[in-house]
């Protein structure tokens, strides 16, 4: 899964033989290939902080369902359904679901579980308990409503950067951060690379069928690859091959 990429290697012998600065290449694919072995973490962890979610929302759906049916909820389910929710605190955590900084998610969260079963005894802690499942309901629709981050992004993110960063900014901040540092940090400087290869190379074809010798045109073949291409086309290959 993390060998070598045959694609980016064409691409660093063209750069190569058309005279570009392979130093700015060789930090960019350093650094494509920590991006490249922790996006699939990444992925996962995203997927799992969300499916986590989903079963609060779930549980918590079935408390609310049972503290405002007409009969008086089953206390051995009621008790279930707030052990797991016990069991399933921070479990969750993600800087684009729900951060560990949202002090009123995690507060609302913390009371549900102070109240526990005991609340079911009287009417007014059995009201507190279901409006603060209503709030955490809540609170859980709009984390699940957020954008998903581009995974790609975010992983090049955690390279030079940590979720304390992002922790007191909106979601659409948190997501211009990531998406700005990958595009000025990451994609920018191979991007500028590519477009002086490309430029170059298409000058060697032309000068290689003007001349016409063996030399010019093993050199026009050292950079085809490049030729006719757009720096963003060349980029989004090296970025999905393997």
């Amino acid at each position: 899964m993390f060998g070598r990429n045959s694609f980016i290697d064409g691409i660093k012998s063209a750069l190569a033989a058309a005279g570009c600065d392979m130093d700015t290449f060789r930090s960019w694919q350093k650094m494509y290939e920590k991006v490249n072995r922790k996006k699939k973490d990444e992925e996962e962890k995203y997927v799992r902080c969300r499916n986590m979610i989903m079963c609060v929302k779930a549980d918590g759906e079935k408390m609310e369902e049972m503290l405002t049916a007409d009969t008086p909820p089953d206390s051995g389910e009621f008790a279930r359904l707030l052990k797991e929710l016990k069991q399933l605190q921070g479990s969750f955590d993600h800087e684009f679901l729900v951060s560990r900084e949202d002090h009123e998610f995690h507060s609302t969260y913390d009371t549900i579980i102070r109240l526990g079963i005991k609340a079911l005894e009287t009417p007014e802690q059995s009201l507190l308990l279901q409006s603060e499942i209503e709030n955490l309901l809540e609170l859980l629709k709009e984390n699940l409503e957020k954008k998903k981050p581009d995974i790609l992004a975010l992983t090049f993110y955690y390279q030079v950067g940590t979720e304390k960063n992002l922790a007191s900014m909106s979601p659409a901040d948190k997501l211009a951060r990531i998406e700005r540092a990958y595009e000025k940090e990451f994609k920018g400087p191979v991007i500028r690379l590519l477009a002086e290869g490309i430029r170059r190379a298409d000058d060697i074809i032309a000068q290689s069928e003007q001349k016409a010798d063996r030399a010019s045109s093993r050199k026009a073949e050292a950079v085809e690859i490049l030729a006719g291409k757009s720096p963003d086309e060349i980029f989004d290959r090296m970025m999905k091959e393997e």
